[in-house]
């Protein structure tokens, strides 16, 4: 194309941001309703962030409390039983995503494989069915199950000749309890977001693979996983900022653990919780929850650039 043709081609200007919101107002009104509940119940209580650099009392209020800058977050790096609950954080919520993360992928994959039927439907509502029980109702039949005398497991144990083991009396056994528990009640939910993904995969390219002679696993290779292959990367994005916050997260900590596992059990949120709201420590715990924010920020971000740099596309 000569330089002469070049300029005769008319430039194509972008619209701008209001332009295109004004285009799409009526979808963007849908919007609302979640935009106004985010701002409410995640933007404006940041503005209590600014206690954990006061030494805040509940009389005094905000304004009236006094000024201490960076004391409650070098009290807590200094705290023995904040490393301890640290320590649980990252090995519990580690362990969970290594082994958590790539089963609902796989059984996503294998729910897609299925031909339409009932055997199909069923199977999608028994593993969706324990995202919808609750944590407290999940605990009782946890305890139940594991009870050394009466136990289901420890039945099984004894009838085996082995001896009962008091399982929710020893530390040693808890991560491995929660791990399980807790992949078992949100495997069936998290499979949604992935077969979304799955049905958007054009038919007719695993119709050109099998007239090519592409087996199951060829296809799964070359076809289903790379066309997932962003969602994978967005929920691995955003499962990184959930190593030292959120996680397994607190309701199950919380009914799961008790006075004998505390050692193992003991989580940061957990430990923002006891030392805010059970001792009246806000400033200190505040503190605590404001670093936890930041590291998860910085996870997320640092996930979201190393997934830019080695896929070329990232969550933002």
């Amino acid at each position: 194309m000569t330089k002469r043709a070049e300029r005769a081609v008319p430039m194509v200007h972008r619209k701008s941001l209001a332009r295109r919101m004004w285009e799409h107002r009526v979808m963007y009104c849908f919007l609302l309703p979640a935009l106004i509940v985010l701002i409410v119940f995640a933007y404006v209580p940041m503005a209590g962030l600014v206690i954990s650099f006061k030494n805040y009392d509940l009389v005094k209020g905000f304004g009236g409390s006094k000024w201490v800058g960076l004391k409650w977050f070098e009290k807590f790096l200094k705290d023995k039983d904040f490393y301890v609950a640290l320590k649980n954080t990252l090995g519990i919520n580690s362990l969970h995503m290594v082994i958590g993360f790539p089963l609902p992928i796989a059984l996503a994959i294998g729910i897609f494989a299925m031909k339409p039927s009932k055997y199909k439907k069923v199977t999608q509502t028994i593993t969706y069915l324990p995202h919808f029980i609750s944590w407290v109702v999940i605990a009782g039949l946890v305890y139940k199950m594991l009870d050394a005398e009466t136990g289901i497991v420890n039945t099984m144990i004894k009838s085996l000749g082995g001896e009962a083991k008091p399982f929710m009396r020893e530390p040693g056994y808890f991560w491995a309890i929660i791990i399980f528990v807790a992949i078992w009640k949100e495997l069936g939910w998290n499979t949604i977001i992935y077969l979304a993904a799955l049905s958007s995969i054009p038919s007719e390219q695993y119709e050109v693979a099998i007239v090519d002679g592409a087996n199951g696993r060829q296809q799964l290779w070359y076809i289903t996983l790379p066309s997932i292959a962003p969602t994978i990367g967005l929920m691995l994005i955003m499962t990184a900022g959930s190593l030292v916050n959120g996680g397994i997260g607190f309701d199950a900590v919380y009914n799961l653990r008790n006075a004998f596992l505390s050692s193992t059990a003991n989580t940061l949120e957990y430990f923002t919780f006891a030392e805010g709201i059970l001792k009246n420590k806000f400033s200190y715990s505040t503190a605590i929850g404001f670093a936890q924010g930041l590291v998860s920020l910085v996870l997320v971000v640092s996930a979201n650039t190393l997934s830019r740099k080695l896929r070329g596309y990232g969550a933002f």
